[in-house]
Formats: structure tokens, sequence, C-alpha cells
């Protein structure tokens, strides 16, 4: 951090610190915690202030006492197993005694906590109808994550996640209840305090030869500034929000201030990152061996050895040895500081808050860095208006050699598929090696040291929320949002690297304006007999615009020149805009009587620009109940503490397709008669209309022994129907397809979560929390007339099977007589050359269970988390794994080594080593590294340790003698371990989906942090 930047945060806090030290005048508050129905005292309560993350635990008369209390109005809460939350408001004076007694009432944890369910109503979770998920800000700080998406990872069951790529910064896929598109996108709706987030910027994985990570919508946010999370899942839930949550919605409040003096809390992280997870490939000996054995001695010596710049004759222990891993990677660092400061008097509050991240990956030339600052103010402005501001600014630099993927860029590719260990990057004088497989250009040294890639995004979101209370009973609400992004890419490239062009400087710019406004009216009232109704009644626009430009300049001639006025030649250039617009009117009304049975109905109205003009607009209703059996006067059970039924159905649409899909589009040729040239490219279809999902859900909340033992479970069946699929036109019509409304796609499946209290003492807690999702897909509908879609493909798309299930040859194991692999050709013969007919299908490569496990223990002030995920079922083809299993001069996995077929009678894994894997009077190739077979479908199930904390709390007592409101140090590991069957060719599961590319793996972290409160 440059030294203006370090004067300017000092100040920044200075500010905010000394005005809370001047006023540094503090009360005590001191109370008996009691049931509320028998009189007794409660034991081992935890009380405590909100506003300063302090408290105290209650001894075993039910006191407690809490000292060195600033000056202020504070919220109190207590809360215990079995007991419903209690919260009130406490004025403490300078030298004064404040007593509080609390009573608490028995019942369920967390019944009576109030759930935000779109546009700002709220229920209660006792009253819920739909399938909502919810991570608290108490659930948020457990979890030692950098960014948001990883929070739901195993913590939320029907959530699956998926990595884009490992490298710090990288984004990720979250799959809310299965795919429910084969063209359309998967990803849900992001809503963070209002506003509806934009996922158009930095997705694609090459930006015009500048490769790019995946980003998230989420890596605006700091995890440590969220106060809740929501996930919708079901159609009923997410209806409110019509054609775009079809993929589930995911909710976001951020954290607000609140009433009382200035506190200020600062944060310091440092840590490690490494590789521990290596592809065991193999070294120089065995990797000689395995060619001679391929090419015949004589075959090695002159053909293999020369082409790597080496003589026939030379002695082969003289050959280099060298690791491509080892050169690739190195141990990294991670460093992160931030600070909040919140508080405010009862007319205005305010949040404050700044981080700053530098992250060195495992992986040199790898590198991320963040600055990001926050700014929340809530404001009533009278009796009647109430205005919550928040605005965020995020500036993010990703520096890196190359990203994912399966070729001489790829670091992965290189060090585990790449030279063998006889190739290394350096001649003997230190100048680069010209006799690596791909050449000098592509060395990977070169690679390293003679080209520049980086990436740098900045965004803004803001949102301005005012409330109007025009009645007791009714309010007027309003959104009006904005999420800004500016991306900017740049690849520099000296002639020893982009020798064709002379050198080489690549530039692309790219502005997204995402705006969001809604107004709606909000009701509630409560009628004799005990009926009450919520109403809400809005209407919304959201306009996303993009504008990108690009630039390519060459001819630089040298390496110390690499701006754009120092090239000859601009090579190439272009740019494009693009837009998508929604207008929306919905609605909802909830009712419940007497806490006992309960109602909802929705009904959304929209209409996008994506769409045909003749079919642009579409309502998207849904309906739920539920039934607290708990509270009949009949149900009698004594650990019982809640029972509700709930059952829904809904619609909800896809609109995330292309901009411009249902237009008909033309497409330049170039110059033509002095001008341009124009061509129609694509047909436009006016009937266009949004992918629809019929979704049914029936699900079952409890809670047992006060509390102790609570969770729900759901079952469900979606139908998605006018699936958008491309319908082929005959030749005559001048187009090869046009896209419609066409096929069916079915998703089913079952939830269930379980969090228990098994130990909860005066100082000794101890809860285990437990979620699997058990899910299958299955293709209903095609286009008229059409079995299977993109029959050719490894995965196609096949009525009646699920998505991405594996069509391929089904591998018999190698010859013992010859060492030649052998297949099973459709009537279940061997065969050496399987055809397109011996084509089965297997197993998908979606999972067929997936959750997570976590358990924590506190004792006093320290406490001990860890959390588990997993996933089963899924299939993997490690594509870039199977490359490296002939012997084709490049490397090759050790196992291959260790299990093959080297003479007459072995029974072994792998094949007889021949060169390149082609074996005689074969009529098509026949080895296992290119035919696609089931010798290379791996189980992709894996269970892995996501992270584990170890946090100390200082005591009261110690923090009042050195002058602190809080403090806590903290150990963090991050993803130490895991097992799979991936483990001997080294796949992460978590990001290699159904086919692995030279993924970017998952690092492993050490960081240890402290966090201070002033």
């Amino acid at each position: 951090m440059n030294s203006t930047v370090t004067r300017f945060l000092y100040g920044l806090l200075a500010l905010f610190l000394l005005p809370g030290l001047a006023q540094a005048q503090t009360g005590t508050i001191t109370g008996k915690v009691t049931d509320a129905q028998s009189g007794n005292t409660l034991p081992g309560v935890n009380v405590a202030l909100a506003e300063l993350n302090r408290g105290a635990a209650t001894g075993a008369d039910g006191q407690f006492t809490i000292e060195d209390v600033p000056v202020g109005t504070y919220t109190l809460r207590a809360s215990f197993v079995g007991y419903q939350d209690f919260s009130t408001e406490v004025t403490v004076g300078a030298g004064e005694t404040v007593t509080q007694n609390i009573e608490l009432q028995p019942g369920t944890v967390g019944l009576q906590e109030v759930v935000v369910t779109g546009y700002g109503q709220q229920q209660t979770a006792a009253e819920l109808t739909g399938s909502v998920s919810n991570l608290s800000a108490e659930n948020v700080n457990e979890v030692p994550v950098q960014n948001a998406n990883e929070l739901l990872q195993g913590r939320i069951s029907g959530v699956s996640l998926q990595r884009t790529s490992g490298q710090p910064g990288g984004g990720f896929n979250i799959n809310i209840r299965g795919q429910g598109s084969i063209n359309a996108g998967d990803q849900p709706l992001y809503i963070v305090d209002g506003v509806q987030m934009s996922f158009s910027g930095g997705q694609r994985q090459v930006e015009d030869d500048i490769p790019t990570t995946r980003k998230s919508p989420l890596s605006v946010i700091d995890p440590r500034n969220i106060e809740s999370i929501r996930v919708l899942k079901d159609a009923a839930a997410a209806a409110i929000y019509g054609a775009q949550a079809s993929n589930g919605v995911v909710l976001i409040e951020t954290k607000d201030g609140t009433q009382g003096e200035t506190q200020v809390t600062v944060s310091f992280e440092g840590g490690a990152r490494f590789q521990a997870n290596r592809v065991d490939v193999m070294e120089r000996d065995e990797w000689v061996q395995y060619h001679i054995d391929a090419f015949g001695e004589s075959g090695f010596r002159n053909a293999v050895l020369p082409f790597y710049g080496y003589s026939p004759d030379t002695k082969l222990s003289n050959l280099p040895n060298f690791s491509w891993q080892d050169f690739s990677y190195r141990v990294g660092r991670h460093r992160s500081t931030s600070f909040t400061a919140n508080g405010g008097d009862q007319n205005t509050q305010y949040y404050i808050t700044g981080n700053w991240t530098d992250t060195e990956a495992a992986v040199k030339r790898v590198e991320f860095q963040q600055r990001s600052l926050r700014l929340n103010i809530n404001q009533q402005v009278s009796d009647a208006i109430n205005l919550d501001t928040k605005v965020r600014v995020m500036d993010q630099n990703n520096a890196d050699i190359a990203q994912d993927n399966f070729w001489v860029e790829g670091p992965f590719y290189w060090a585990t598929q790449g030279d063998p260990p006889i190739a290394p990057p350096y001649q003997d004088d230190g100048s680069y090696n010209p006799d690596t497989f791909f050449g000098l250009g592509n060395n990977f040294a070169v690679e390293f040291n003679e080209k520049d890639q980086f990436t740098n995004t900045t965004q803004i979101v803001a949102s301005a929320q005012p409330r109007v209370s025009l009645y007791p009973w009714l309010t007027l609400n309003g959104t009006f949002g904005l999420d800004y992004q500016s991306n900017e890419g740049t690849r520099r490239a000296t002639p020893v690297e982009a020798r064709a062009d002379d050198g080489v400087l690549q530039r692309s710019f790219e502005d997204i304006t995402n705006l969001t406004a809604n107004l709606t009216l909000n009701a509630s009232n409560t009628f004799a007999g005990g009926h009450n109704v919520d109403a809400l009644l809005g209407s919304e626009y959201r306009r996303e615009f993009r504008e990108r430009t690009r630039a390519s300049f060459a001819g630089f001639g040298n390496r110390f020149i690499s701006v754009a006025d120092g090239a000859p030649n601009n090579t190439n250039y272009g740019g494009e805009s693009s837009e998508f617009r929604i207008l929306s009117y919905f609605g909802r009304v909830n009712y419940d009587y007497n806490g006992r049975y309960f109602a909802s109905a929705t009904l959304r109205f929209d209409g996008s620009s994506r769409f045909g003009a003749k079919n642009r607009w579409g309502v998207f209703p849904a309906v739920s109940a539920g039934w607290r059996i708990s509270e009949e006067s009949f149900f009698n059970v004594g650990f019982v503490e809640n029972l509700k039924l709930r059952a829904s159905y809904g619609v909800t649409g896809n609109t995330q397709i292309g901009n411009f899909a249902a237009r008909g589009l033309f497409n330049t040729v170039g110059p033509y008669v002095g001008g341009t040239g124009f061509r129609p490219g694509q047909l436009a279809n006016p009937q266009l209309s949004w992918e629809e999902e019929r979704e049914i859900n029936l699900g079952l909340d409890y809670s047992f022994w006060g509390g102790r033992v609570s969770g729900n479970m759901n079952v469900y069946r979606s139908r998605s129907t006018q699936l958008l699929l491309n319908q082929p036109l005959p030749p005559s019509s001048g187009y090869n397809s046009i896209t419609e409304n066409i096929g069916e796609l079915q998703n089913r499946g079952f939830e269930f979560e379980i969090e228990t209290v098994n130990v909860q003492t005066e100082k000794f807690s101890w809860s285990t929390r437990f979620n699997v999702s058990v899910r299958d897909n299955t293709v209903k509908e095609l286009t008229p007339g059409v079995k299977e879609l993109q029959p050719a493909n490894e995965t196609p798309i096949r009525i009646g099977r699920r998505l991405d299930a594996w069509k391929v040859y089904d591998y018999a194991g190698a010859n013992p007589a010859t060492g030649r692999p052998m297949y099973y050709d459709k009537n279940g013969n061997l065969t050496y050359n399987p055809r397109e007919a011996d084509r089965k299908f297997f197993d998908s490569a979606e999972e067929d269970f997936v959750g997570g496990i976590g358990t924590r223990f506190s004792y006093g002030g320290l406490s001990l988390g860890v959390s588990f995920d997993y996933s089963f079922g899924a299939k993997v083809w490690p594509a870039a794994r199977s490359a490296a299993s002939n012997a084709g001069y490049t490397q090759a996995l050790e196992l291959i080594a260790d299990d093959r077929w080297k003479k007459p009678g072995d029974v072994a894994a792998y094949p007889k080593a021949v060169p390149f894997g082609s074996y005689p009077n074969a009529e098509s190739p026949d080895y296992t590294g290119t035919v696609t077979s089931t010798f290379w479908l791996f189980k992709g199930n894996y269970v892995r340790l996501k992270n584990i904390s170890l946090d100390y709390r200082l005591p009261s007592g110690l923090l009042d003698k050195v002058g602190l409101r809080s403090a806590r140090i903290y150990v963090r590991g991050l993803n130490l371990w895991h097992v799979s069957p991936l483990d001997g060719i080294n796949i992460d599961p978590t990001i290699a989906g159904s086919e692995d590319v030279a993924s970017y793996p998952v690092e492993q972290q050490f960081n240890i942090g402290v966090d201070i409160g002033l």
C-alpha cells in the first residue's frame, strides 16, 4: 500500500476514533434472566449488546453483569436454547448502573426471526410457506472465506457450487436445484441491497486473446459486511421476480449502522497459499524407458533425442531431470487489512468500511489485489420519511501468466502434460531453450518472462431506498439502484514471445451500466379474530447497457516499447454495444390465521426486450400454503416445539439468452462498392418467448426438544418447458436454423437439513449441522422428430436421458496377449476398433447428491469450527490427463509407468506403449488417449475439509485493562484435505465439471488474523 493511501486510512480511522475516546464515559448493565412461565432462573443464557458485540453469560443464579459500557442507547439481546429470542433497548448514563431483568418465553429459537422475501416484504420464519434458506450474520462470521459465494458451499441444501477457476479472484457457478435449461443460462438472480446485479462482465474465458477469469457478481462484497443471505429456492418463493427467477434468487443484505457512539473495528489477516496436490508425472528414467518401449531404442535415439536437441549417442544418464511443476509453483502469500466504523443517533446511523487485499497465488506471476470502500447511511428524514443509502466502490486487479486452458499458455497443462523432464526451460548459458515441444516461442519460460497479462475491474454498486409511511398500515417503498462495471484487459508480448508479430499489445475496454428502479406499496394489518394480512403491489424497470472496444498493435521490434504510439501496425480493432430492458408489474398477498394456517399468492407480469414482438409479455403466478400442526389443540407431543407442513406451486421464467435472439440480424462482409457489405445472418422469430419452469414443492419444518434439534425437508418436481432450442431449417431457406421455444426438461429432488445443539452449559457449547440434496433430471422433449441433439458429442442430449449423460465406448481392458486396448461393441463382443454405433450411455456428469457437514465447539472465549462439503455420483472425463497417456514426446502420467502392459501375460490397466498411441492395422485410432471410453470416466466423488478455524476472544476484564472494546485472534485453514477417486490424477472435482481441461486447482491456505474493537 503506498504512503498516500496509508495516511488516508489512518486519518479516516482517527476521525472516527478520537471523538469516541473523548467521550469514553461508561456505565454498567445488570439483571436476572428467568423463565416467563415458571419464574425459575436460567443459567448459561447469552446476554449481549448488539452494537458493541459484547456481553456476558448468566451464572447459576441467572444473574448477569456487563461492565464498562460506553454512554449511549443499545439493543440488549438474550438467547437460549428452547426459548424465544429477547430484545430490548437500554440507555446507559455516565457512572450509572442499569438494571434490566429479562423473562424468556419458551418456544423455538428462530421462529420469530424476520425474513425478507423480496421488495422489502417481511415474514417471520414461522410464517414462510415457500422454500427459503437463510444464512444470518452469525452464520456468515463463522465461515472463513474471501468470496461471498463460498458461504453457500455445503451450507444450504439444494445449492451446489462449482468454481470456474481456483485462481485468487476466480468466479463461481452456483446451481440451485439442478440444471433447468439446455441453451439458456443457469445462474441465479443476485440481488444486493435491492440492486439486481449484472452477470455480464468478465465472464468470457478469452477476450480477443486476452485470457480472463470468469468473475462472480458477488466479488464486490466483503463477506464480513454481510448481514444476511436468503436463497429463494422454489417457484413460490421466487415468483415475485418472475421471468428472471427460474434458476433461483439470492438476496443479500449488508450491515447497517446502529445508534450509539462510534464503534471502530480494525482487522488484519495474513497467511500462505500453496499447491500441496501435485500431479504424479514420470521422471526422467521412467519417461525415457516408456518411449524406448514405444519407439525402440534406435527410434528413441534417432528421433526423440534429436527432437529435443540431443545427439543420438547422448548418454541417457546425462539427460536432465527437470520438474516443470517445481518451476511453475511457489509458496504464495495473502495479506488483508480492513476497518469498520458505525454509530449514529436516533435520526442518522452510518456504517463505513474499507478493505485492502493483496494475494500472490501459488503459481508464479499470478497475483490478485482488491481495494474497496463502503458507506451505508440510514436517515430518518421526518416522522414519515426514511432514506437508506448504500454505496460501495471496488477496484480489482488480476495479474496472471495465463488462465485455465488446454494449451501451451495454461500453466497446469504445461506443468503436467507439456514438455518432458529432459526439456528444461533454459540452456546451460542461461538463454531460452529453443528445443522444447512447441519451440522457442512457446517455451513456457518465455510465456513467464516475455508476456504480461492483467485485467482491472472498477465496480460501483449503489442504492437509494426511500420509505414513506402513509398510514400506520401502509408504506410506499422505492429502490433506485446502480451496478456499474468498467473492465480493462491488457496483454503485452515481446518479440521473443510474439515472433510472428514482432511484439504485440492488445487492449480491451468494457463498460456495463445496470440500472434498477422499483416502487412498491406495502400494506399490513391485523383484523379481529386473529386474521393477519400482508400485501405488496409494485412495478419495476431494469436496463442494462454494455459497450466494448478492443484494439491490437504489433511490430514494436524490441522489448522496451509496448505503448500503442510505438507500434507501426494496428492489426485489429473493433467494438460493439448491446442492451436489454425489462418492465414489470407484480403483487403478493400473505395471510395467516392465529399463527396456525398460512397462505400466499403471487402474480408478476413481465415484458422483456430480448423476446419477440408478438410474445414479449408473460404472466408468472404462484400459490403456497402452510399448516403449523404443532399449534393445533389436538396436537400434544411434549418434545415437539414446531411442526409445519408446506405446499406450493409456481411458474417462473428464464431470460438468460442473447439480447437479440428474437431479432432478424445482418452480418458485415467487408468492403463492398465503396461501402460496407451486409448479408442476412439470423432469421427473426417474433413469437420467441422465455423458458418457463413450473414447480411443485412439499415441505416440512420441524423443531424438537426446545430447539435443540431443528431443520426442514423438501421434495420437489419442476418442469422446464418452451426450451430455447435451434430448429433446423431446409437449405433452401438460406439459414441453418431458427431459435424457437421447443423442448422440455424435468428436475426432481429431495432436500434435508438438520441442526442440533448437542451441549449447552454456562461455559461450553457444541452444535452440529448437516444437509443433503438428492436430485435427478430427465430430458422429456426436443425439437420435433429429433430424439438426440449433438449426437457426435461425448455428452449428447437425448430424450429419456439425464443432461450431461456420457455416451462413450465401453472399455474392456488391455489384451493380456498383445497389450492392445479392447472395447465392447454394441452386441457385447470384443473389438479393437469400435464404431459409432458401439457407443453407449453411461452415468451423467451431474451429481446424484451433494451436501455439507459442520460442527462448532465453544468454551469460554475459545471456539473451534470445522466444515466439510461433499458430492457423489458425477462422472468426470479428465481430458487433459488422458492426453498424457501415450508416448507422444510430451510428458506422461506416472501411473502409466506403474501399471501398463509390458510383456505377454500381463494383466494391466494401461495398454502397450506404442508411438503416439497408434496401433498397427487399426482402421481408427484405438488408444485410450484419443478414444473417449469408460477407461477415462472417473467418479467425481469427493469429501473436502472446506475450512477449519480456531478463534479466541479476549475476556472483558482483560479488554478493560488495555482499553479495548473487543479483540479476537484466529487461525484458519482452507481446503487442507480432501479424498476423491480423482486423487491419482490430481483433478480438483470442485472445478473440473464434466470435462477437466487443465483447470487451475483450488489452493490450500493458512491464515492468521486479529480483529480489534476500539
